[in-house]
């Protein structure tokens, strides 16, 4: 009976040995762990929703973001994008991709176009923030930096975001913020302020973060390739500018 017991127990040691190094073969460096969330909550109509899908997958076909990526490091970056809106509508909808080179920045564009609309709903961006940081604590990579970027158009419960953000920001992970404003919903300049003021004060976090703005969802081209420019680069903004780029344009 010992003797079953102790066959047993090397059984189960080999196993779980084998186990832990396959799994460690599969973990992958990268330079940055990414996380795209996009608000698709009622207030954006399907043709500002398209605005969006466009500007990403435009965005990764940028030059400038092309460069980026190759700036920041042998490794690339890991990336994917969910959806989301009210507290229980969140989904991942583009899996996590290891972007490297113009090949893998393609692909990840083209998947970004492929997918549909997830569903509407209301806005929650705490439940966005929790969302992501599950997707960057089980996906297989290892990242040096982690990142979530938050676009919307509306604000939600201050509190529940700030302690979301809180949650994330203590497992280490970075949080910046897109503001976009929406003339449709929005009551004029104080809502405009109210929203980046949201932003900046509940929704934000992390080392590095930051928030910039879209006038408008025609104005998302230009921001989203801006900000990812800022995310993909973090520290090594500096670098980047010393092959010819205009760096103070790139984070207004």
């Amino acid at each position: 009976m010992r003797r079953r017991t102790g066959w047993a127990l090397l059984f189960c040691a080999i196993l779980m040995f084998h186990t832990s190094s396959a799994t460690a073969q599969t973990r992958v460096d990268v330079e940055l762990e990414l996380v795209l969330a996009v608000d698709v909550s009622t207030s954006v109509d399907d043709d500002e929703f398209n605005l969006q899908r466009v500007g990403f997958a435009e965005a990764f076909r940028h030059p400038d973001v092309l460069r980026a990526i190759r700036t920041v490091g042998p490794n690339g970056i890991a990336v994917s994008m969910s959806h989301w809106s009210s507290t229980r509508s969140q989904a991942a909808i583009v899996a996590w991709m290891h972007v490297f080179d113009t090949a893998s920045a393609e692909r990840f564009a083209n998947a970004v176009l492929q997918v549909p609309r997830r569903f509407k709903g209301t806005t929650d961006i705490s439940g966005a923030i929790d969302h992501s940081v599950r997707r960057l604590m089980t996906n297989r990579f290892i990242g040096k930096r982690m990142a979530i970027d938050v676009s919307g158009d509306g604000t939600s419960d201050p509190a529940r975001d700030a302690a979301a953000r809180d949650r994330a920001v203590a497992r280490g992970i970075t949080i910046n913020g897109l503001a976009i404003h929406n003339e449709d919903i929005d009551l004029g300049e104080l809502a405009k302020l109210d929203l980046t003021d949201h932003y900046a004060r509940h929704v934000i976090g992390g080392p590095g973060s930051f928030i910039m703005a879209a006038a408008d969802f025609s104005d998302f081209r230009r921001a989203i390739r801006q900000k990812l420019i800022r995310e993909i680069l973090g520290p090594n903004i500096a670098l980047y500018g010393q092959s010819g780029s205009a760096v103070g344009q790139l984070i207004e």
